[in-house]
């Protein structure tokens, strides 16, 4: 890709917003980019990430950017986004785009080409303002409920964990908007759309990160989800070698993969394809697992956080699926708190034992 001055401006925005190491008396510290998946850009969610100590947004519920149902976003879309950013002093890193953008593609049904115009369209947009990064998903059975296996358990104090166990779906039919799918098929489907979309994300200077399938099974109910293990996110980042396509290395899915955690950071953090951490853990993998609180899982968080830092990851980091706790507020702040503070004292454990 040539340089251009438009480019090289939008590489030195992205520069500003990484996380790296800072200077403290006598050594350098290791100091990530620690932010959220915000669900709005609203002032008040503003002030709560801004008092939490984060400079940058990670805007996930991006589905209302688009208020009039085009299909895409245009760059008064986006600049409207980031003004509101900007005006509680945060810098906007990070945005989802909306996967009804693309459901013809993921269905691989006619109308797919122009979704992949209206995605492309809506990154060229994202990048003249300047957004770094943005953060997408490919299955069709975009489902987080009982349909695919979830449900509602009660955890310590009584707080709402999120549960999976795929029995519960195991022997039901087919979605009969989906019907069944095979691998194959859906890797065609993925590559049809992602080739161009990539390649746009390039010409444009921005950072695309897939999120693995969530639950990360095989198949549910005949629709193969080929992101459900990280050889699927191995043969993605082979199929796009592209700088430009990275993953989101959401933890809990990744354990609820039944892999070794720590050396699947290592493996994707040492090749720089990690572009977002979903800092969080689980008890159990699949066919049953439950979404814990940050301390009370399956995985060794203090070595997971090394495991980043060694690797050479500077954030963002995110919480992500936080149990529901009494007295909760809009977004599950007060859960997402207690989270922030978690990943915070991990990063200083970590640079105090450097």
């Amino acid at each position: 890709m040539k340089t251009s001055r438009r480019n090289f401006l939008l590489a030195a925005a992205g520069a500003a917003t990484l996380g790296g190491s800072r200077k403290l008396p006598g050594k350098d510290v290791w100091d990530p980019i620690i932010s959220e998946n915000l669900w709005n850009v609203e002032p008040v969610t503003l002030r709560w990430l801004a008092q939490l100590g984060c400079r940058q947004v990670v805007f996930q519920g991006t589905d209302s950017v688009d208020g009039d149902g085009k299909g895409y976003w245009t760059v008064d879309d986006v600049a409207q986004q980031k003004k509101q950013v900007a005006e509680a002093g945060l810098v906007l890193h990070s945005m989802m785009i909306p996967i009804g953008f693309y459901l013809q593609a993921r269905l691989g049904k006619s109308g797919r080409d122009e979704e992949v115009e209206k995605v492309q369209r809506t990154i060229r947009a994202a990048a003249k303002v300047g957004v770094p990064k943005m953060e997408w998903r490919f299955w069709p059975d975009f489902y987080w409920d009982e349909r695919v296996g979830y449900y509602t358990t009660e955890g310590r104090g009584g707080a709402r964990y999120r549960a999976f166990d795929h029995r519960h779906v195991q022997e039901l039919p087919p979605f009969p908007e989906i019907g069944v799918v095979s691998e194959e098929e859906m890797w065609d489907r993925f590559l049809y759309f992602a080739r161009p979309i990539v390649e746009t994300a390039e010409e444009a200077g921005v950072q695309l990160t897939m999120h693995p399938n969530d639950p990360p099974v095989k198949e549910m109910r005949g629709v193969a989800r080929i992101f459900h293990d990280t050889d699927g996110l191995r043969r993605l980042l082979k199929e796009i070698p592209s700088r430009n396509n990275g993953i989101t290395f959401c933890q809990g899915t990744i354990t609820e993969m039944g892999v070794d955690v720590l050396k699947e950071i290592r493996y994707f953090a040492s090749r720089d394809r990690i572009q977002l951490v979903h800092f969080r853990t689980v008890r159990g993998a699949v066919p049953q697992y439950v979404e814990t609180f940050v301390d009370d899982g399956d995985i060794d968080m203090l070595e997971a956080m090394k495991a980043y830092r060694d690797s050479g990851f500077n954030g963002p980091f995110v919480s992500d699926h936080t149990p529901g706790v009494e007295g909760d507020v809009a977004g599950g702040r007060i859960g997402r708190t207690f989270t922030h503070g978690y990943i915070r004292a991990l990063v200083h454990a970590v640079n105090a034992m450097s």
